[in-house]
């Protein structure tokens, strides 16, 4: 570790929490870190990522510039360039600005900008699975706006999953079953794509991709991987999505560990995972995989993506004992990252949306889902009177709430619960 070097610059966005793993890896460290932020003129830190005030004032350094200028960057860096020892991005949208700072960062372990460029565009992402590890991605092509319904059934068949490139959380990917819906679902697509592009400000071009639908259960794994490549696997999650409970959408009902798999199983997603690592090429990096284990029995991975996983942190902490970010850090530094296997109690979290779109006017079963044994927290992201509908149609959740416990058979029968006693209520 260069001793020199004490800065930790973030890119675009942040949250509190991630300046908190600084001040907690100070600690771990014996030694001092001071952080920094990149990002455009625009980005209000208090307001973005939300509920974010006070954000500011946390950061040493506040850098802002036109992300998309390499000169304006470079200018925008030199006070601490030769100071910076990590560099996170933790969004998306910010991806393409991480590339352009790897030449201008030679000395500090980053993927290099052909990595983040693949693993950032869900087609380029397949394309290396096609030629690498074919048997791991479903069939898929790119698709524009003046692209025939007929031609996309003609290569990818019935029932087709269409989805952005560059979005999370499920939006906007949605199933068509036929020519008539596939159409309807087009039009939908890309009236909404530019519209959402441009409110998380993400650099991409937005595009569309059309891919084989795949049935089965789904899962997911992070992954480090240090700067000479070598990979280390967390503990396999399992995902339940709205379409699991019956409802038609994509989004993440509730992610949970440890994941109800058999050893064998877990063993085949974690090669899976693997292949698509060695097909992408990242490196010193965190690095989110999801994957579904098809009803035939076989595993494909659904995507791949460079940050941790959404919640990833706490879900490792309470069921294991792993301090995820922590090993982020380490692992970037080049050191071996400390991944406790052994279960030491079950955790859950929910993003909860509503039944259909509309106004949001009630949230029911708050005070009852406080007195379940595991209940640990929850969070409203959605206020009475605000629009709320479903992620296929471009909006996100309106409750989080997460369990744990150490008690298997509680856990499990709370987790239940949560669907019966949670209503969002809509106008």
């Amino acid at each position: 570790m260069d001793k020199q070097k004490n800065i930790i610059l973030f890119l675009g966005s942040a949250y509190n929490s991630n300046v908190d793993d600084v001040v907690n890896f100070e600690k771990s460290q014996n030694r001092k870190f001071r952080t920094a932020i990149l990002t455009s003129k625009e980005i209000d830190l208090n307001e973005k990522p939300p509920k974010q005030k006070g954000m500011e004032e946390r950061f040493d350094f506040i850098l802002r510039c036109d992300t998309k200028d390499v000169k304006e960057i470079k200018r925008a860096l030199k006070p601490i360039k030769n100071e910076i020892l990590l560099v996170f991005c933790y969004f998306e949208s910010w991806m393409l600005l991480y590339a352009r700072l790897v030449k201008l960062l030679p000395g500090v372990n980053m993927p290099t900008a052909k990595a983040l460029r693949i693993c950032n565009s869900k087609f380029e992402m397949r394309k290396k699975f096609i030629k690498y590890y074919p048997e791991i991605t479903p069939k898929f092509m790119l698709i524009n706006e003046s692209q025939k319904a007929e031609e996309i059934a003609k290569k990818i068949g019935f029932p087709c999953i269409t989805k952005p490139l560059s979005l999370t959380k499920s939006r906007l990917v949605i199933r068509s079953n036929d020519t008539e819906e596939l159409r309807d679902n087009l039009n939908k697509t890309f009236k909404k794509t530019n519209e959402i592009y441009k409110r998380v400000h993400s650099e991409s071009i937005p595009q569309v991709l059309a891919e084989e639908y795949m049935k089965g259960d789904m899962y997911s794994i992070d992954a480090y991987v240090s700067p000479k490549g070598k990979m280390y696997l967390t503990p396999i999650v399992r995902v339940v999505t709205g379409k699991d409970i019956g409802i038609n959408d994509f989004f993440n009902y509730y992610r949970s560990t440890p994941a109800a798999i058999s050893i064998n199983e877990e063993k085949k997603a974690r090669l899976v995972a693997i292949k698509s690592l060695k097909s992408a090429g990242p490196t010193a990096i965190t690095v989110h995989i999801e994957l579904m284990r098809i009803i035939n029995g076989k595993w494909k991975i659904v995507e791949l993506q460079t940050r941790p996983g959404g919640y990833r942190n706490e879900m490792l902490k309470l069921s294991y004992g792993i301090k995820h970010y922590e090993n982020d850090f380490l692992n970037r530094m080049g050191r071996k990252p400390i991944i406790p296997q052994k279960v030491i109690s079950y955790t859950a979290v929910f993003e909860i949306f509503p039944e259909k779109e509309g106004k949001l006017i009630a949230i029911r079963g708050i005070e009852k889902m406080k007195k379940l044994k595991s209940f640990l927290r929850y969070e409203q992201a959605k206020n009475i009177g605000d629009m709320c509908g479903y992620s296929r149609d471009g909006y996100t959740y309106v409750l989080q709430v997460v369990l744990n416990h150490k008690n298997k058979k509680v856990f499990y029968e709370d987790l239940v619960d949560i669907k019966r006693i949670i209503k969002i209520q809509v106008k």
